[in-house]
């Protein structure tokens, strides 16, 4: 696979994403561009340090345990499952926002290219931006296997964890674009951006469906008495038990020739078969990939068009509609976007109720058995301090749902050059200001409420021994603070999309993945969550409590609520 195309055409798509060129470019637009590119290197760094040291104790921990055991050899199973669940969860989505953009397809179409050149650019693009926090997974874990399985010595060592790290790779690449070509081609008529997304989501759901209803199955067979194994080692030597197979790529890690080769031909298999293969099909989804459809209508229907009652709305209600429409039917905007608050919440369900309905009623009835024990044990102070916590957890969990779709911190950089056409028509800037906020904050209120459903369905489930009014006093309570926090959250993320809005993009991917201000909040709203539980924590734990936090987040969220807005109305002209 060959080409003089292909790693033109790689380029040009990965700039959409990330630009090395114009990231050194930033070093020569003075202080601003030097301070942004500056900021951009520190997080990058504290997020390698931050999630690559937590992966990097919970693996040096299980190699422990495994070595203890005397299962270390097994160690790479696990390596390899966490891998596929970190490509299959990102990788579907990104997949179906970069399938097709709108944003050149055609073009390169039109050009004298070949479909592996097209395709192959796609697959590398997804390689490079998704399946690389795979391979990063694979090759940590595999460093830390050969410390404790004294393999660092040997150089099959190192040939066997980069070329199963290409496989594993390949893998997940084949199942995630052979899933969607088969959908596509099989059904011509979901050959549109605004579903393709939901093609992935559902390819995410039957994912999570799958896993629960294997670990489940696995857990009955656990032996969770005292002084057995723990239950991930038990996991483990099950996986392989049920599944030999899984051995080939620890032996492929451990040095072992034939397991090498094996590997070796499933990276080649993929690269100059598969890719090959699925190129045509590829191209044949792409014909027919249009959400504008021309319909014809008879004489009748357009004389019952012209006679209608034309019914208009507000000027606010009419922006609303089509800020909440652009978010929804730009795949890239929504998958980066409101997508996260949809499926997080159904995926938790997904997968816990999948794994409560696969345990064995024996266990479900001790555990419930247990927690009831447990709860009529509690004295009313404890159950007052619990009621507190619960507080804490519903705001926590929903601050962090509604402000983790960074809705607010691209307000105006969605828009990119559509701007322009926004600010010539007659419609007042305050205006426009008043839909951002709303569309921002609306994602904050739909967390609230996810936040209740999920609270009080949890309280009937387990049967703990609230009321309905205590339940109903809880949700309230956590609610209102979440609000009040999203409130300061919303007002910040929409000054610093304001101040410097990135208008200047081709493809919307670049509004959300190449936008340091959708980075910055992200960082931001953490760092407020945190604080809101250190205030949490360390006021007194009662309604004193909660009402100082309250009043603490609220002075913050009037003035910098009025501050935004009249500096927002002064700055959108100038954009």
């Amino acid at each position: 696979m060959k080409t003089k195309a292909l790693w033109s055409l790689f380029k040009i798509m990965s700039s959409n994403i990330f630009s090395f060129s114009n990231f050194i470019e930033g070093f020569k637009k003075g202080v601003k561009g030097i301070v942004r590119n500056i900021f951009l290197i520190l997080i990058t760094i504290y997020l390698i340090v931050f999630t690559g040291g937590m992966y990097i104790l919970v693996m040096n921990n299980l190699g422990n345990n495994l070595l203890a055991s005397g299962d270390i050899e097994k160690m790479p199973v696990y390596i390899m499952f966490i891998a596929l669940s970190v490509v299959f969860f990102f990788g579907f989505v990104s997949a179906a926002t970069n399938y097709y953009t709108g944003c050149g397809e055609e073009q390169f179409l039109a050009m004298p290219l070949k479909p592996v050149d097209i395709f192959g650019a796609k697959v590398g693009v997804t390689a490079i931006t998704d399946a690389s926090f795979g391979a990063a997974v694979v090759i940590v874990g595999s460093i830390i296997y050969g410390i404790k399985a004294r393999l660092l010595t040997s150089p099959l060592f190192y040939l066997g964890m980069i070329i199963t790290t290409c496989a594993i790779v390949s893998i997940s690449l084949f199942v995630i674009y052979g899933l969607l070509i088969f959908v596509l081609v099989l059904f011509p008529k979901m050959r549109k951006r605004t579903i393709l997304t939901g093609i992935a989501t559902v390819l995410i759901f039957i994912f999570v469906c799958g896993y629960s209803f294997f670990s489940s199955q696995m857990s009955v067979s656990l032996d969770l008495h005292e002084g057995s194994l723990p239950p991930i080692i038990q996991m483990i030597r099950l996986y392989v038990e049920k599944a030999p197979f899984l051995m080939i790529f620890a032996n492929a890690i451990s040095g072992k020739i034939l397991s090498i080769l094996l590997m070796t031909a499933i990276t080649l298999a993929f690269i100059f078969g598969i890719v090959p293969l699925f190129s045509p099909l590829y191209i044949k989804t792409l014909k027919g990939f249009s959400d504008i459809k021309s319909k014809k209508i008879s004489r009748q229907k357009a004389q019952d068009v012209i006679t209608k009652n034309v019914k208009t709305n507000s000027v606010f209600t009419t922006l609303f509609t089509r800020d909440l429409r652009t978010m929804f039917r730009e795949p890239s905007f929504f998958a980066n976007g409101p997508l996260l608050i949809i499926i997080l919440p159904v995926i938790m369900l997904v997968s816990g109720g999948m794994s409560f309905f696969m345990a064995s009623h024996s266990n479900i009835n001790a555990v419930m058995n247990e927690l009831q024990r447990i709860f009529l044990a509690l004295t009313p102070e404890e159950i007052l301090n619990i009621k507190y916590f619960c507080v804490l957890g519903l705001g926590a969990f929903s601050i962090f749902m509604g402000n983790c779709t960074n809705v607010a911190s691209t307000s105006f950089s969605r828009e990119g050059k559509a701007l322009y056409d926004l600010k010539a028509m007659p419609i007042s800037c305050d205006t426009i200001v008043l839909v951002k906020f709303w569309h921002a904050f609306m994602y904050c209120i739909i967390a609230v409420v996810i936040a209740a459903i999920y609270f009080s369905a949890g309280v009937a489930l387990i049967g703990f021994p609230f009321t309905a009014s205590e339940v109903f006093e809880v949700i309230v309570k956590g609610g209102v603070l979440a609000l009040l926090v999203s409130l300061v959250l919303v007002f910040v993320e929409m000054f610093i999309d304001t101040f410097n809005p990135k208008l200047q993009w081709e493809n919307p991917i670049a509004a959300f993945k190449q936008n340091v201000n959708a980075v910055v909040s992200a960082f931001i709203s953490m760092g407020v969550v945190a604080l809101f539980i250190v205030l949490m924590v360390f006021l007194p734990r009662n309604n004193l409590g909660i009402l100082l936090v309250g009043l603490i987040f609220t002075v913050l969220a009037a003035p910098l609520g009025y501050l935004y807005f009249r500096y927002a109305v002064k700055r959108i002209p100038n954009m």
